[in-house]
């Protein structure tokens, strides 16, 4: 029995699924899905590395605000860099280079009211180091001096932010 086609005039062909198209797909489908399986899985690793790197430099924003807020001079007059005798933590600092040394460990990170960071935040560590700095300005033919401070934010032991600010020492008179 042969099958007319619509127009009445060609025979109808009955099509079937080979063996052949059938071994070519399974084949080519577990490709395709692994091929985009890594790309999705990438595109994850590339937007949780830019979560870390931003939440990494908010806190390192904030302590280097909070930092600078500060006077340049001590107001007791002491010029040592590191916290004076008595300021035994952050809230009692009372001017830049009191910052110098302090570090919080992961767990331990606050705001500058000691109010703790949430959760996705303390997996980082912060450390300040405050340094005596010149820097040359040729245009004005002088010398600026002043303290560098430097805010580093790690995650697992590896740096993950690091900021750096020259304050220039005020001048007298």
């Amino acid at each position: 029995m042969q099958l007319i086609g619509p127009s009445g005039r060609w025979p109808c062909r009955q099509r079937a699924l080979t063996l052949v198209e059938c071994v070519l797909a399974l084949t080519i489908l577990p490709l395709a899905v692994t091929a985009i399986a890594l790309a999705v899985t990438a595109g994850q690793a590339q937007a949780l590395e830019a979560l870390e790197r931003t939440r990494a430099a908010l806190l390192a924003e904030a302590l280097m605000e909070e930092i600078l807020a500060l006077p340049y001079n001590d107001p007791d007059g002491a010029s040592n860099p590191g916290p004076e005798p008595g300021e035994s933590n952050r809230t009692l600092f009372d001017n830049l280079d009191d910052f110098h040394g302090y570090s919080e460990a992961p767990g331990n990170l606050t705001d500058a009211t000691t109010t703790a960071y949430p959760s996705p935040f303390q997996g980082f560590a912060r450390s300040v180091t405050c340094s005596t700095a010149s820097v040359n300005v040729p245009d004005l033919g002088t010398t600026i001096d002043g303290l560098q401070i430097t805010v580093t934010v790690s995650s697992s032991g590896a740096p993950v932010v690091t900021l750096t600010r020259f304050v220039a020492q005020p001048t007298t008179g």
